[in-house]
């Protein structure tokens, strides 16, 4: 009658230290893999990535008029669907491309940290690539724009490439304000603009001229809506929205193309991950969208996680962690050695045995 529940508590032990170990080397098999690949957060950019001067003026040496495209993509959170959508870009004839901002999850250092990685690697290109700032990519606290200007570049700018005119405007919404936008689109006004070709403005953050997206508000909206009517902006590309939309208000065409890789908003309709890639030429302006599944890349998440968490924990919480890794390894010990000890005795009895 005692077997039965000796029996019960002997499998109920067994069972406890089977998910104990079990979960001990999990957690020592992800600490390993977190010193192996926290380094590439330590990699610089690819030399073509970023909005320095250098990347800009390479272009501005081709003012000759001639056919050329580029890309646009936005808000990639980059994870899985992105490095799905650059493999894309990688096989076809682009002169440079747009990223619309939203890169980042959360505008932190660790983040960002994360994101060089995957530039380095993964993300790199054979072509210029300019990265707009999004209201992900910054932080008051923890990624100034400052900061972000420090690792990428400038955040407003513009540029001259093949007759055309490119300007890209840093749009965020509050905290930050977004009155050097304004005030770099207006010297425009002293700018003969019908000299160019076309005239393309990049931004995150849209203003709201259409109910077939969802944007957030922010102060200078309708100013940069009246500049880009004055000015006869021809196009508007910006992100924030994760979905396509497009529209056209007086002058200006609108598209939102926030598709790279974020979870999609839904809340206007059916939408799909893209990329956007623009043609001009002589005569004429044309766009693709490269449309593109979802992709839950486990590998990526595991080295998010690696490089923008549990590294950063580890650096803020050097003394516990060793704590913990020394804990760790004596519950290991204690659970492990009583049966490889009992199994070393069978072994040996099992020996005497047979002699």
């Amino acid at each position: 009658m005692n077997m039965q529940p000796n029996r019960f508590h002997g499998i109920v032990r067994v069972l406890f230290r089977t998910i104990v170990i079990v979960i001990l080397t999990l957690t020592f098999t992800l600490e390993i893999y977190t010193f192996a690949v926290q380094v590439e957060g330590d990699s610089p950019l690819p030399p073509l990535f970023g909005n320095f001067e250098n990347n800009r003026a390479a272009l501005e040496k081709v003012q000759q008029e001639g056919e050329f495209s580029f890309a646009v993509v936005g808000d990639t959170r980059s994870v899985g669907t992105f490095e799905r959508i650059v493999d894309e870009l990688r096989n076809i004839r682009l002169d440079f491309a747009f990223l619309l901002g939203d890169c980042s999850y959360d505008g932190t250092e660790e983040d960002h940290r994360y994101f060089r990685a995957e530039c380095a690697d993964e993300y790199a290109l054979p072509f210029p690539v300019f990265y707009v700032v999004g209201n992900h990519d910054v932080s008051p606290e923890s990624f100034t724009i400052r900061r972000f200007e420090e690792a990428y570049g400038p955040s407003i700018f513009s540029f001259e490439y093949r007759q055309c005119l490119f300007i890209v405007l840093r749009t965020l919404n509050e905290p930050f304000t977004n009155e050097e936008s304004v005030n770099f689109l207006e010297k425009f006004r002293n700018a003969d603009l019908s000299k160019y070709r076309h005239t393309f403005v990049f931004l995150h953050i849209p203003p709201q001229v259409s109910p077939m997206f969802v944007a957030r508000t922010y102060s200078e909206s309708e100013q940069l809506v009246k500049l880009f009517d004055e000015l006869g902006i021809e196009y508007v590309f910006a992100g924030d929205f994760h979905g396509y939309a497009q529209t056209k208000l007086r002058k200006t065409t609108y598209i939102v193309t926030g598709g790279g890789g974020a979870h999609l908003n839904e809340e206007k309709g059916k939408q799909f991950h893209h990329a956007l890639v623009v043609r001009v030429t002589p005569d004429s302006f044309d766009k693709r969208i490269v449309v593109m599944p979802r992709v839950n890349d486990v590998e990526d998440r595991l080295e998010k996680l690696a490089i923008s968490e549990i590294w950063p924990w580890m650096q803020r919480h050097t003394y516990l962690a060793i704590g913990l890794n020394v804990a760790g390894i004596g519950i290991f010990i204690t659970l492990l050695a009583p049966p490889l000890v009992r199994l070393i005795r069978r072994k040996k009895i099992s020996s005497l045995i047979v002699l």
